[in-house]
């Protein structure tokens, strides 16, 4: 419990409580935003003290300075105090006229301030009084974000999603890549791919449409030249395809190297040694390339699954049975678009995968029932583009979540979110994301 949440318990300061865990929450966010609300908090308080001690000589004044400086008030709270009371208001008012930049050390200064002030309070008028020490720490060490996965250590349960982060290094001059939970790098296959032709990405209303066709440098060269490069700076998770069960488990063995974090089975691909068949519309199917992943390495293997589908749930349990640690979802929805004019497809591929805002609903949908079905980890995606939106999938039971099509909106989309999970966990004195987990109320 961060210092002033003991208020929450004392009806009798109910005038100033809001006002002083409002300010020492606001340090979370910054000292200028702390400072300005201390000012509120302390005079709430002061003006509390004069209604409640009939020994404070009554001024007809509201201005809190003139009521400062009579002798009765001194005498009462003690010199030491007032010059902290004072000092206290100075900085509030330099802040709200932002008259200069405030460091954290300030607004620890200026909020331990407030804190004496309310605990002589407490000690001289409250109801069972608790001596208590004002530790900063305890503000900061309320809210955590760091969480694992599959044994993999995360500062934060929001990954970048495969596909619309490139390989991490794309993204560093628009985020703090150690914040993310790690990075779920572009699809990679055995050998490189040039992708489709013809317009490969559309825009729809609150999303859009791709059809890239798995574009990537192939194995050889992500382990020879890219690789090297990332493998220190986050958790590198790597996307793979293939076109039947022994690519799966060919690129499994290959990337059983360090620098990868996890392997994710991108299996919304046709097994086109089956008749074409999308090996994440079959539980057979989808069961085979997780135990083929699974043979060949030592790393936790996230299978990626699509929502075109009838029964997702069948196609979680399947894959849990064959040995998956985790599920991601939802991978794309099928759609077309065409153009009105020339009565041709937008996309040269003809249809392509749907994803941003407007999936959304339907992930949150399929993320519920999946958590439901399976015991293992569940990372929700689809549609993210705030810390609410993140918020809605840790509750219908996801462990984590991945950010895709948002990034290319607003590059550091991420950073937002991490920031707005951090103030969400705050503001409801929750110390970690685990305590929302599946928690939504039905």
């Amino acid at each position: 419990m961060a210092n002033f949440s003991f208020l929450r318990d004392k009806p009798e300061f109910a005038l100033f409580a809001a006002d002083c865990i409002d300010a020492e929450e606001a340090l979370r966010k910054s000292p200028d935003s702390c400072i300005k609300l201390t000012r509120p908090a302390l005079d709430a308080a002061v003006k509390w003290l004069y209604l409640r001690d009939k020994n404070i000589f009554r001024k007809n004044t509201d201005n809190l300075f003139e009521l400062l400086g009579d002798i009765s008030f001194a005498t009462i709270i003690g010199r030491n105090l007032l010059r902290k009371i004072h000092h206290c208001r100075k900085l509030g008012n330099q802040a709200i006229h932002n008259e200069k930049n405030f460091t954290q050390e300030d607004a620890v200064r200026c909020l331990s301030e407030l804190f004496e002030f309310v605990q002589w309070l407490d000690q001289r008028y409250g109801k069972g009084y608790t001596p208590r020490i004002f530790d900063a720490n305890e503000i900061f060490a309320g809210a955590s974000l760091k969480t694992e996965l599959c044994g993999i250590k995360m500062n934060s349960p929001v990954l970048a999603a495969s596909g619309t982060f490139g390989f991490g290094e794309e993204f560093a001059d628009f985020v703090d890549i150690e914040k993310l939970g790690g990075v779920m790098v572009k699809c990679i296959t055995l050998v490189p791919r040039a992708g489709n032709s013809g317009v490969r990405i559309t825009e729809t209303p609150s999303g859009m449409l791709n059809a890239i066709g798995l574009e990537n440098p192939g194995v050889e060269k992500f382990l020879a030249e890219i690789l090297p490069r990332i493998k220190d700076k986050f958790n590198v998770i790597v996307n793979i395809s293939g076109s039947s069960v022994e690519d799966y488990g060919e690129l499994a063995k290959l990337l059983n190297v360090d620098g990868v974090a996890a392997l994710e089975l991108n299996i919304s691909c046709p097994n086109v040694k089956d008749g074409g068949i999308i090996f994440g519309t079959s539980p057979k199917a989808a069961a085979e390339v997780t135990a083929a992943a699974k043979k060949n390495t030592g790393k936790p293997v996230i299978v990626k699954l699509s929502p075109n589908v009838t029964d997702i749930t069948e196609i979680a349990r399947a894959v849990e049975s064959a040995g998956a640690d985790c599920v991601s979802l939802i991978n794309t929805l099928m759609g077309m678009e065409i153009n009105v004019n020339t009565w041709k497809p937008t996309l040269g591929n003809i249809t392509g995968g749907l994803s941003g805002g407007a999936i959304k609903p339907v992930a949150v949908r399929m993320v519920w029932q999946v958590a439901q079905a399976v015991k293992i980890p569940v990372i929700g995606m689809g549609g993210i583009r705030s810390a609410e939106d993140a918020v809605e999938f840790f509750l219908a039971g996801a462990s984590a979540v991945a950010v895709g099509t948002a990034n290319f909106a607003n590059p550091s989309v991420t950073m937002k979110i991490i920031d707005g999970l951090e103030n969400y966990l705050a503001q409801r004195n929750l110390r970690s994301v685990n305590e929302i987990i599946g928690r939504v109320v039905l």
